[in-house]
C-alpha cells in the first residue's frame, strides 16, 4: 500500500542537512510545536486554539510526528502529517522526512462512493418494465463520480506538496533564529 502511495504521490520523501547541532535543533523544533496528537480525531476544536505555533505534534530526541494546526476561517485542508528522524553528521544535522498526505477518513469515503456509483451504474444498465436496456448511464452521473473520486486525490496530493514545501522553509529558518 505505501508504495502504491509513492506511485500516487501521496506519500513524500524529504531528506534536509542543515548546519545546526541536533540539541539545539529539538530544542528549537519543540518550541514551534505544540505537544498534542496527530489521531484521526484531535482536530475538531484547533481551530480555535490560542497558540502562535503553527504545527502540533510530538518531538523527540530521536524523531517527530508533527501537523499543520487547522486555523479559523482556513480553506485549505492541512492533513499531511510529517514523520521523521534525524542524526548528526560531523557539523549537519541530517533530518528524514515522510509527509503521508493519505488520511484514513478518506477510507470510508471511498468505499461509499464505490458502492454508491456501483448501484447507481448497474441500475442504469438494468433494463427497465418494458424490456428495453438503457444501455449507458448518463453522462452526467460519470462525470460526476469521476470528480468525486478525483478531487478528494487533489487535495491529499496538494497537502503533501504544501507540507514539504513548508517544512523545507521551517527547517532553514529555525536555524537562523
Amino acid at each position: 500500500m505505501k508504495e502504491f502511495l509513492k506511485k500516487i504521490k501521496l506519500i513524500e520523501n524529504l531528506t534536509t542537512e542543515i548546519e545546526i547541532q541536533k540539541n539545539d535543533f529539538v530544542s528549537k523544533f519543540k518550541q514551534n510545536v505544540d505537544e498534542e496528537s496527530t489521531g484521526l480525531f484531535s482536530s475538531f476544536f484547533e481551530a480555535f486554539s490560542s497558540s502562535i505555533n503553527e504545527y502540533k505534534g510530538q518531538v523527540g530526541y530521536d524523531g517527530f510526528k508533527i501537523k499543520r494546526k487547522r486555523k479559523f476561517i482556513d480553506t485549505n485542508m492541512n492533513i499531511a502529517v510529517a514523520s521523521g528522524t534525524y542524526r548528526q553528521n560531523s557539523e549537519k544535522l541530517i533530518i528524514e522526512t515522510e509527509i503521508n498526505g493519505f488520511s484514513k477518513k478518506m477510507i470510508p469515503f471511498y468505499l461509499f462512493i464505490l458502492i454508491f456509483y456501483s448501484i447507481l451504474i448497474g441500475n442504469f444498465l438494468k433494463t427497465d418494465s418494458i424490456g428495453r436496456g438503457v444501455g449507458f448511464p448518463s453522462p452526467f452521473m460519470v462525470i460526476h463520480a469521476a470528480f468525486m473520486f478525483y478531487l478528494p486525490y487533489l487535495m491529499m496530493r496538494r497537502s503533501t506538496k504544501r507540507m514539504r514545501h513548508e517544512l523545507e522553509r521551517e527547517f532553514y529558518y529555525m536555524t537562523k533564529k
